[in-house]
């Protein structure tokens, strides 16, 4: 007979196989049985683990779904406290450094300082109701909650707020030294209005209508035109720098100042120096710089055409932003310039307007946030509104806009005519902005003392 599979001759019985093709059965057989068995231990094992990393059953599943959901519970605690921590020291922090905010910006004080803003509130200056005194007043940044904190019939320039105190400058007719023709004060007191006191009696210059409180002094320039600081209550009064300026723009790295280089009274020149007195140099080499506004590395002003420029500080390079706009009052905040000019004088529409225009140089047309009816003397950046002064042949106001461009104004003082005038007809002296008239605008510049100072720096 023949072997079934393979065919080979094979001796009679009962095998149909021959012992090759059995032995290759078997074979086969086994490794597939071994096969089988590393399976099913493999299968067995996966399982194990399973069971393993599976919470354990105590009662069904309700009870382990319920322990991986507290466990789940405990961690997003665990994190939501961690956090609030977080959140809680970063508000601690901010709020410590929003109570220590000092002063006020350069821009504000070269628009005399009218008002500031600190902690959500705008300390501003206005008249009483019948406009025969001014005051210090504060209103939340929302318009709300309006408080009046001082009234005297001083005149009040240059506002600045630090660790809840206000500083300012208060002005009289009284002569209290010899030489003097005005009484001239540095005053401070507290946020709300308490604890007035003197700092400085006749100890600055006459003509001395900024002061800037910073690094915890009080910078402000002296009887003899020179740059001065005290402490903060008044004591240990020192000259920083005899310079012979008129002028300051405070930061708390720098001192900006104008000094006279020559005979004419427009010989001017804007320099710059560590707030140490020391390294005295021009911004620009030879040039007097207009408004001067800082905002980080950069010193922003306008030239005797009201162009706006930029310069880095420390490199004596300008850079021309606008040179197709007149900018009076200039002032800068977060990345804007913030400015008065005529709405369209050259087809004799002499509406004064408040502007804006990105300090990048980037603006286009420049954005138009408010027509006035005359002009503002000056323009307070503070916090997200734009302070100003106006009038109209009804009323005289002091009013809040929006710096966004959103539609949104407040009133913070308004003195009606008719009554302050006991029914008087006052309105052919008033100048109507619509008629073509115009209303010409007046820059804020200070006349710089003359001395005969050098220009190089002197440290004390």
């Amino acid at each position: 007979m023949y072997c079934a599979k393979c065919g080979k001759e094979i001796p009679d019985g009962e095998k149909k196989v021959c012992d090759e093709c059995e032995k290759n059965v078997v074979e086969a057989i086994v490794a597939e049985e071994k096969e089988e068995t590393k399976k099913q231990e493999k299968k067995a094992k996966k399982e194990k683990v399973k069971k393993e990393k599976a919470p354990k059953k105590e009662g069904g599943w309700k009870v382990s779904k319920d322990k991986t959901k507290k466990g789940f519970a405990k961690e997003i605690i665990i994190c939501v406290v961690a956090v609030l921590f977080i959140v809680a020291i970063f508000l601690l922090l901010a709020n410590a450094m929003s109570n220590n905010k000092e002063g006020n910006t350069i821009g504000n004080i070269r628009n005399y300082g009218y008002a500031v803003e600190s902690d959500n509130w705008i300390y501003y200056l206005a008249p009483n109701e019948d406009s025969t005194q001014i005051g210090i007043f504060k209103v939340k940044n929302n318009g709300n909650d309006k408080q009046q904190l001082y009234m005297s019939e001083i005149d009040i320039v240059s506002l600045n707020i630090y660790k809840n105190y206000i500083y300012f400058i208060g002005s009289g007719t009284e002569t209290y030294l010899e030489e003097d023709d005005v009484d001239n004060k540095i005053y401070r007191m507290k946020t709300d209005g308490t604890n007035l006191e003197v700092l400085n009696d006749n100890e600055l210059n006459n003509d001395c209508y900024e002061i800037y409180v910073v690094n915890n002094q009080i910078y402000y320039i002296g009887l003899n035109a020179e740059i001065c600081k005290m402490d903060l209550n008044g004591a240990n009064k020192s000259v920083v720098a005899d310079n012979g300026t008129g002028y300051l723009g405070i930061t708390k790295d720098y001192i900006i100042y104008n000094s006279d280089v020559g005979n004419d009274a427009e010989d001017y020149v804007t320099y710059i120096m560590n707030i140490d007195g020391t390294d005295a140099k021009p911004i620009v080499e030879g040039k007097r710089l207009y408004s001067v506004n800082v905002e980080g590395d950069y010193i922003y002003y306008g030239d005797s055409n009201k162009n706006i420029y930029k310069t880095k500080i420390g490199s004596g390079v300008e850079e021309v932003l606008y040179d197709n706009i007149e900018a009076y009052n200039l002032n800068t905040s977060e990345g804007y310039a913030y400015y008065l000019n005529y709405l369209d004088a050259e087809n004799s529409n002499y509406t004064v307007c408040l502007f804006r225009v990105k300090l990048d140089g980037s603006t286009e047309t420049p954005e138009k946030l408010k027509e006035l009816a005359t002009y503002s003397s000056f323009i307070d950046v503070v916090g997200d509104w734009v302070i100003y002064m106006d009038s109209s042949d009804e009323a005289g106001f002091i009013n809040l806009v929006n710096k966004h461009g959103k539609d949104k104004e407040i009133e913070l003082y308004r003195l009606n005519y008719d009554a302050f005038y006991n029914g008087l007809d006052y309105s052919d002296e008033a100048v109507d902005a619509t008629s073509g008239n115009k209303t010409e605008i007046v820059e804020n510049v200070v006349e710089e003392e003359k001395t005969d100072t050098n220009v190089e720096n002197t440290a004390e």
